[in-house]
């Protein structure tokens, strides 16, 4: 992790809640992972107070917990709650999809198809690279649904369905998802909006379903 170069008050504040949250979001660490605030200082190269005040914000969006006597750690989901967030992921990227497939142009089209072929060239080795940029297909998909609400939702429920996504690292370039991404792709581009659609939910839930069973086996 390398030191931070800003050195105006606002400027470190921000920096190092960008930075720590970028971190979370790429899987950087484990979920319940411990956060020491005097190591994170360190490595940044900043006071403790810019870590504590951005451990305060990232818990009050749901990504850090605190907890009383022990600081902070990375936040781990509830079962019942990685159903909720991919129950709505499902709803929101579903609707995203049948949208799209109305509206999206041959040239919008071609940049999502850009995007998947982003996450194939990502290093093999690069987890949180790979991650990050499945996660930009799938808001680049739901932008081309040009309902700017839907987008907005959607925006708030990354940063949780990013942190819950982290427990399965490795499966951005697998075959399976890739033929999922196609499949989507290719809906878009039959302009088939029940197609669409149904291919978002399949996606959706085969990985709800992958998630469940990988922190279940870590209860």
């Amino acid at each position: 992790m390398q030191a931070l170069g800003f050195r105006r008050p606002n400027q470190v504040r921000e920096a190092v809640y960008g930075h720590l949250k970028a971190l979370l979001l790429s899987g950087r660490f484990a979920p319940g992972e411990r956060l020491s605030e005097p190591l994170l200082a360190q490595e940044l190269g900043v006071s403790r107070t810019p870590v504590r005040e951005a451990l305060m914000r990232l818990a009050e969006e749901g990504l850090v917990e605190l907890v009383p006597g022990k600081g902070a750690r990375v936040r781990v989901f509830t079962l019942e709650e990685v159903e909720e967030v991919y129950g709505v992921r499902a709803l929101l990227e579903g609707e995203a999809a049948r949208e799209a497939a109305l509206r999206a142009t041959p040239w919008e089209l071609a940049e999502l198809e850009a995007r998947l072929r982003a996450i194939d060239e990502a290093p093999a080795e690069d987890y949180p690279e790979q991650m990050r940029r499945d996660l930009e297909f799938h808001r680049g998909l739901v932008r081309l649904s040009g309902n700017k609400t839907l987008a907005r939702l959607y925006e708030d429920l990354l940063s949780s369905l990013a942190l819950i996504r982290s427990a399965l690292p490795t499966l951005s370039q697998d075959e399976a998802t890739r033929e999922e991404h196609r499949a989507i792709l290719e809906a878009l581009r039959r302009r088939d909006p029940e197609g669409a659609k149904r291919s978002v939910e399949a996606h959706v839930a085969r990985f709800r379903d992958l998630v469940v069973e990988a922190l279940r086996r870590r209860v």
